[in-house]
């Protein structure tokens, strides 16, 4: 069993397709305006970021996905001053309990590092548990873009 993580730009262009596709299926169950083109757009354009945000990375376990996230200089249109974000945190329900999202998250912690930011933010209404559970301080609530509220939490870097 090999465990690596791979940014975007090192992906299989149908890697890449994956990820943006469950990306968006998953946030449209969530968002039922989500857009479609927008949303993959998304992901697939952070493809030719490696030292600058924004910036995708996929934890692949022998040749498979099974999960994935991405960081970003801005997220939330009213919070424009908080910054940068570790969003889109996914590991595949198959995957999910076994430490994953854990090493996933500390890796992006340590590649945010590298742009030098000392803090790193991320906003939950789904998985608050998980952001304590790896010590991370909740700050606030916070609307978020598409209508609704939710916690913002921080790291130290």
């Amino acid at each position: 069993m090999s465990i690596e993580i791979k940014i975007f730009n090192e992906l299989s262009y149908e890697q890449e397709e994956f990820i943006a596709e469950s990306n968006y299926n998953y946030w449209k169950k969530i968002n039922p305006l989500l857009n479609h083109d927008e949303s993959t757009g998304n992901i697939i354009g952070m493809k030719n970021n490696v030292d600058k945000l924004p910036i995708g990375l996929a934890l692949i376990e022998d040749n498979e996905i099974i999960g994935f996230c991405t960081l970003r200089e801005n997220r939330l249109k009213n919070y424009l001053d908080i910054n940068p974000w570790l969003c889109n945190v996914m590991i595949f329900e198959k995957y999910r309990k076994k430490g994953y999202a854990r090493k996933m998250v500390d890796f992006a912690c340590e590649k945010i590092k590298t742009f030098g930011y000392k803090k790193i933010y991320a906003w939950t209404d789904q998985a608050p548990d998980f952001y304590k559970k790896l010590s991370w301080k909740y700050e606030m609530q916070v609307q978020k873009n598409e209508g609704g509220e939710a916690m913002l939490f921080s790291k130290e870097l």
